[in-house]
């Protein structure tokens, strides 16, 4: 087995999941700004709160230009008040620039607000409660300022009133916002510039991602082609985290408008079915058993996207957000846990896997350590920007893409490799077992269709120098290759028989049988002399149709069961013009979508058809075994008897 790298890439997602998983630089307020907060609202005016002159000395001061969160309960209020000093020397129009990213370290901007200057509001993003509405689109906006609400060479009060709903009030967050005032067109032309840097920025990540989505679907392809279970898992798993890094990666750039609660549900799907896929990729490459330790994996799995849930959807305080805010972080961490244990486990006892253990491993803790800031930050790479524990998922999906796809690549050379061996075995099977032509005396049609490349089914016509014939037909337990070998020592049996009375003929392939097969054989044998006289011996095998009517032959045990079995024959004078019609069990068990057998109403029905015409109807009503049908009419001149014969059981 190939070494991997991690299959738990998932926790990116995961940790993406929770506001602190994505890190990027912290960007402050302007320079000399003094940001005051006070949780609480001032929905009517009458404090002042938005008022320039209001004296605010008294509320918190927010250090590095950051506050802490509104409490779990609480009506998430809060407001922010910034003293911001302007330049001397311009003339305006004036602006206001409300900015915020969303995640940034161990800060989180998912607000609703209204902008204020000297109490009067001059714009807003989202809606406030009692109607909340958070969007993703247009977290950078610029508000007009009336003329004379502010004065260069003075400071300018701006109060923002924020609303943060419940899943961003975890305890680890700082609230942060970018407050600038200056003249509109700068601020216009910085806002472009900035969205412009923005998409440029965050252009590597996208595009990187895109390219592993594009390529998993290739290995989604090879193992529909291949069966290989890994691969699916695996195609699914980098699929679904690269659509997951694409639509978190589409935010600062504002290229779609999803509504918060659209944004969530797409999150938690893609969140869960990276995880389902990474539970399941491990389990696979590793073999492993451990039911009650799997179960354990998908339950914080499952309890931590609905806690995930229920924050994104979640607009007021309820018992449920309450404690999916207090349960997200231990579940992610008891989601870790298992997955570490689990690999560990496979590292030091199974001794297999070991790259993807390690991987596993280390991803898990260095995971769990950025989602408390201390792996945070991030690497320039010219224009671009990712962040270091991004960087370090995308290249471990990227290397798994790699080692997987050289997996894939070898699934399917061996699938070609296999598919050769196939064909030489078809077509050695379609010597052994080869369509039937007429004798003299005797017109025969044969048809064969085995439900895999080769097949268990068998018959053989063989002439005899007198005019008589000698028909076999028999049916292996089980389908393809095995069966297919099974039926090759049949025929080679065949060639070494001596005897013609088809008692003995299956008392023979009985003794050859025994302890070699896994299964057993069913076999139907008949000889047929040129006056027409027919004797037939029966192992289990359908019993033939003459001119439509199904023929009665004693039954006996199928071959290979037991060591020493005897056969009864049965005997029929075949006139000319009759017709026998030999049939494979795959007929009679062909099954329809509702579950229905064709039967032997059916096959008795269509018995006096041709071969083919008997085969295509029982494949077209639901092939699940081979189907094999071996029609013969005798055209010489006999006498006819339609009573059976039966003689005593032949001894060996």
């Amino acid at each position: 087995m190939l070494p991997r790298t991690s299959g738990c890439l998932i926790l990116f997602t995961v940790l993406s999941a929770c506001p602190a998983g994505l890190v990027c630089s912290a960007q402050q307020a302007e320079p000399g700004t003094l940001v005051r907060y006070h949780f609480g609202d001032d929905p009517d005016g009458k404090l002042g709160w938005a008022n320039s002159s209001f004296d605010d000395s008294g509320w918190p001061m927010a250090k590095d230009g950051r506050w802490p969160m509104p409490t779990i309960d609480s009506d998430g209020f809060v407001w922010v008040r910034f003293h911001i000093p302007l330049r001397s020397g311009v003339s305006g129009p004036f602006a206001v620039r409300n900015a915020r990213e969303i995640y940034s370290g161990s800060t989180v901007s998912l607000l609703a607000d209204e902008v204020y200057v000297r109490g009067a509001l001059v714009g807003r993003q989202g809606s406030l409660p009692p109607n909340p509405m958070l969007s993703l689109h247009h977290q950078d906006a610029v508000f007009d300022i009336p003329a004379g609400q502010v004065t260069p060479g003075t400071t300018a009060v701006i109060a923002i009133r924020a609303w943060c709903p419940p899943g961003a009030r975890l305890p680890i967050f700082m609230g942060d916002l970018r407050v600038s005032v200056d003249e509109r067109r700068n601020l216009l032309l910085a806002y472009r510039a900035d969205h412009a840097t923005a998409l440029i920025s965050d252009g590597l990540n996208l595009a990187l991602n895109g390219l592993v989505a594009l390529f998993s679907a290739g290995l989604l392809f090879v193992w529909r082609k291949t069966g290989k279970r890994d691969l699916l898992m695996c195609g699914v798993m980098l699929i679904s985290l690269a659509l997951f890094s694409l639509l978190r990666g589409q935010v600062p750039v504002e290229l779609s408008a999803l509504s918060w609660r659209t944004y969530g549900l797409i999150w938690v799907a893609l969140e869960f079915i990276s995880m389902a896929a990474t539970i399941e990729f491990v389990w696979t490459v590793n073999s492993l058993r451990a039911p009650g330790m799997k179960c354990l994996y998908y339950a914080f799995a499952i309890l931590f996207n609905g806690a995930d849930l229920v924050l994104f959807l979640a607009m007021t305080p309820s018992m449920f957000a309450h404690w999916s805010i207090l349960g997200i972080v231990p579940l992610l961490g008891g989601y870790n846990l298992v997955q570490s244990s689990v690999n560990l486990w496979v590292l030091l006892v199974r001794r297999q896997n070991t790259l993807l253990a390690i991987t596993i491993i280390a991803t898990s803790a260095s995971a769990m350590l950025e989602l408390f800031g201390v792996f945070a930050g991030g690497i320039k790479i010219g224009p671009f920007y990712m962040e270091y524990i991004g960087l370090a998922f995308l290249l471990s999906e990227v290397a798994l893409l790699l080692l997987l796809s050289q997996r894939a690549m070898k699934a399917w050379r061996s699938r070609d490799e296999l598919r050769v061996e196939f064909d030489a075995a078809r077509e050695v099977q379609h010597q052994l077992v080869a369509l039937a032509v007429d004798l003299p005396g005797f017109k025969i049609q044969s048809a064969y269709a085995p439900a895999k490349q080769v097949g268990g089914d068998f018959f053989r016509v063989l002439p005899e120098a007198d005019g008589s014939a000698l028909i076999v037909m028999g049916d292996v337990s089980g389908k393809g290759l095995r069966a297919a070998m099974t039926v090759s020592a049949i025929m080679g049996a065949l060639r070494g028989c001596d005897t013609r009375g088809p008692g003995r003929v299956l008392e023979y392939l009985n003794r050859v049988l025994y302890g070699q097969v896994s299964g057993f054989v069913t076999c139907c044998v008949a000889h047929i002399s040129s006056d027409g006289l027919m004797t037939i011996a029966n192992a289990g095998n359908p019993a033939p149709y003459r001119n439509g009517v199904e023929m009665t032959v004693e039954p006996g045990l199928p071959l290979g069961l037991v060591a020493e079995a005897s056969y009864a024959e049965t005997r029929y004078t075949i006139a000319a013009g009759d017709g026998l019609t030999f049939v494979s069990d795959g007929v009679l068990e062909a099954t329809n979508a509702k579950g229905e057998l064709f039967g032997f109403e059916r096959t008795q029905s269509i018995s006096a058809e041709s071969a083919n015409q008997i085969a295509k109807a029982a494949a077209l009503f639901g092939q699940e075994d081979d189907i094999t049908v071996l029609t013969l009419t005798r055209e010489n001149i006999g006498a006819s008897a339609s009573t059976p014969i039966s003689v005593p059981a032949l001894s060996v």
